[in-house]
């Protein structure tokens, strides 16, 4: 073995108790994890355990052969710590072997014991004296201290022969190799022949850096990658697999060690899965720091961004002052935003709500407080309403108002709570439920309505009124009217002028309507079943009378005369007689004024003007003479005709002059001389009919 690589074997094991810690931190495992040795990187303090290098088959399958100098291993076949060194793998020694070789001389091995070392070999140890002697041989020198060192000046160590054959004295070239010259019996340095070939038998080893390419024999294990491999005695591998648990070490006696006092500033890298029971300090950290992997996975730390109060266990985003167990900030107040968001909650489904929700309160901070949907009305609507306990307004004795544009349209509560109690009748219940309107009161119609929407409202004196339509265009308003102490009350209705005021009266047993009066084109009707009236005013009596009580008892005037038709008139004759101031009617008839009329005829008359009198004197004709028509007819208009002369006087039927102006005689109408003849006049017949012929 050569010695300087066991040197540098021992520097490379004392160095593998240096791990490399990020940021000049310290890691220490085992016993008494507090107590920090500060020159240590990493401490591994233990008297039960110690440290479990990695076991490898193979050192020159990849990555190994291609590791970083320093690295540390354990070769399974040999059962040997081997270091990384100048690129080449080490072996380090082993004290339970004697020394077989140094530099390359061989020799008996010796193995070092108290005693009976045989002095052939240069190197024993003296028992009864406490001391140890050792001579050097050829090629070699020893210290009084000790130290052994290669005589590199002698032919030993500067070798012109091998074995036992001259080596040319000539100077290498870059790359040259040794190459064997029969003809002259020396090793001669020259350049490797192109495409030479080179035939292995047997295991190769060997280090360096010259290579060539090699055809391994073929050792039965399918290609492929395997975490878990079996390596035969020369390393080679014959078998691949999985990892099974048990190929993983676990328990109390596999851990690392850190130092237990110092800084190590080196870095280092562990890759594995591990944990530390002890305490972890990161120095570079600030208090309050909640740690986070950044770019590249580094351990970052952000406090007015991500802070941990530790004296008072609270969270801060966006703090590094909370005021409570977490506060989020970043709110805006502009348009009261807060700093925390719940993913996708702004699109969730909507729950039916509970009896909690989270309120906000003075200093910001989440409190849970009744749901005031639990009671509240909503204004988007409310289901599942109990009248019993659910309902819009106050629960003590407060006026409820409803308002729109800060205006109160609506007011409910008691009287007197609302400032409504007056000393007038009606008026002065103090616990009268009372509902206060403040506006006027308008009322839907279908879209087909365009005119004359009903509403309610009061004017500005005070009058009360009600107006709307009547189908679909018609109009019709009612209401109280008057200022200044003069008031009245008023219906209208109207559009085109002939809409019909009506009064009716309901019998629940007949389910019928009864119409009493109508008002209607300026008159009115009673008891007419829906018909218009015709006059001013137009009675059905059912053929019953009509009652009229505390009449004056005298009076003076033209009396009033029933006609066929049922009309009724004024007149100044009664059958033909004349009521005037100083007419007498027999009987008890008082005296009645009519009016009276004297007309010339000629022989034949039609549409004779009568002007307004009833009894008419006939005077002039100097032959006998016919009348055919009359002007003036109305509905029972009563007329007398009187032939004051000898001659003839004949009315002829239904012929002659204006057809509204023709006499029905229903018979012989003629006087011989003097005489009367009474007639009426029907409007439904549009005639005259005779009544009465004297002669």
């Amino acid at each position: 073995m050569n010695i300087s690589n066991c040197r540098g074997g021992l520097l490379g094991l004392c160095t593998l108790l240096l791990p490399i810690l990020a940021h000049a931190q310290q890691l220490k495992l085992g016993a008494a994890p507090a107590v920090i040795e500060k020159s240590a990187l990493l401490d591994l303090n233990s008297d039960k355990q110690g440290l479990l290098l990695p076991r490898i088959n193979d050192f020159s399958a990849a990555p190994l052969n291609a590791a970083p100098d320093g690295m540390l291993i354990y070769n399974v076949p040999d059962k040997l710590l081997y270091i990384r060194k100048n690129g080449i793998w080490r072996k380090l020694i082993d004290e339970t072997n004697g020394i077989t070789s140094v530099n390359g001389q061989t020799g008996p091995a010796v193995t070092l014991t108290t005693n009976n070392i045989a002095e052939s070999v240069n190197l024993y140890y003296t028992d009864t004296r406490a001391r140890a002697a050792f001579s050097a041989g050829t090629g070699i020198a020893i210290t009084g201290a000790g130290v052994i060192s290669a005589l590199n000046t002698t032919a030993i160590w500067n070798a012109s022969q091998l074995q036992s054959r001259n080596i040319s004295a000539a100077a290498p070239s870059n790359n040259d190799v040794l190459t064997w010259d029969n003809t002259s019996s020396t090793w001669l340095p020259k350049a490797p022949t192109a495409a030479a070939t080179i035939t292995l038998t047997g295991d190769v080893t060997g280090s360096g850096t010259s290579s060539f390419a090699t055809t391994l024999a073929n050792s039965g294990v399918t290609a492929g990658t395997y975490p878990k491999v079996t390596v035969d005695a020369k390393g080679r591998v014959t078998a691949g697999s999985v990892l099974s648990a048990g190929d993983i070490p676990a328990g109390s006696g596999n851990y690392i060690q850190n130092i237990s006092s110092g800084t190590q500033t080196a870095s280092y890298a562990i890759s594995g899965n591990g944990s530390l029971g002890g305490t972890f300090t990161l120095s570079s950290m600030t208090p309050g720091s909640v740690l986070f992997a950044g770019t590249g996975g580094l351990i970052s730390q952000k406090n007015a961004n991500l802070f941990w109060d530790n004296t008072n266990n609270r969270l801060g985003l966006g703090t590094t002052t909370p005021g409570n167990t977490l506060e989020v900030a970043g709110t805006v107040a502009a348009t009261g935003v807060s700093g925390l968001r719940l993913k996708d909650l702004n699109t969730a489904t909507v729950q039916a709500y509970n009896s909690k929700v989270l309120s906000i309160n003075s200093t910001g901070d989440i409190i849970v407080t009744a749901n005031a949907a639990a009671s509240n009305w909503l204004v988007t609507g409310n289901s599942n309403v109990d009248a019993t306990t659910q309902f819009l307004g106050t629960t003590d004795d407060n006026k409820m108002v409803i308002k729109s544009n800060n205006t109160s349209l609506l007011e409910f509560g008691r009287r007197q709570t609302l400032g409504l109690t007056q000393n007038y009748t009606d008026y002065t219940d103090d616990n009268e439920m009372v509902t206060y309107m403040k506006s006027a009161l308008q009322f839907s119609v279908p879209s087909t309505v365009n005119f004359y929407k009903p509403k309610m409202w009061t004017t500005s004196d005070g009058n009360f009124r009600m107006k709307g339509c009547s189908a679909g265009t018609d109009y019709f308003e009612f209401g109280a009217t008057g200022t200044n102490n003069n008031g009245g009350f008023e219906f209208i209705i109207g559009d085109d002028g002939d809409e019909p005021i009506t009064f009716k009266s309901y019998n629940y047993t007949t389910l019928a309507f009864t119409e009493i009066m109508r008002l209607q084109n300026n008159k009115v009707g009673i008891g007419l079943a829906g018909a218009t009236p015709v006059k001013p005013l137009h009675v059905n009596a059912a053929n019953d009378a009509l009652r009229v009580e505390n009449l004056a008892a005298s009076g003076t005037g033209n009396p009033l005369v029933i006609a066929a038709n049922g009309d009724v008139k004024q007149t100044t004759a009664l059958d033909g007689v004349s009521i005037g101031a100083t007419t007498q009617a027999s009987g008890s008839f008082t005296t009645l004024a009519v009016e009276t009329n004297t007309i010339t005829l000629g022989t034949n008359n039609n549409d004779i003007n009568i002007g307004n009198a009833s009894f008419i004197r006939i005077t002039g004709p100097t032959a006998n003479f016919t009348i055919t028509s009359i002007a003036g007819g109305f509905d029972g208009r009563m007329v007398t005709l009187y032939n004051t002369t000898a001659l003839n006087m004949t009315l002829q039927n239904n012929s002659g002059g204006t057809a509204a102006n023709r006499i029905l005689t229903l018979g012989a109408a003629a006087t011989t001389g003097t005489g009367t003849i009474t007639l009426v006049y029907s409007s439904t017949d549009s005639r005259w009919i005779v009544t009465a012929v004297n002669q």
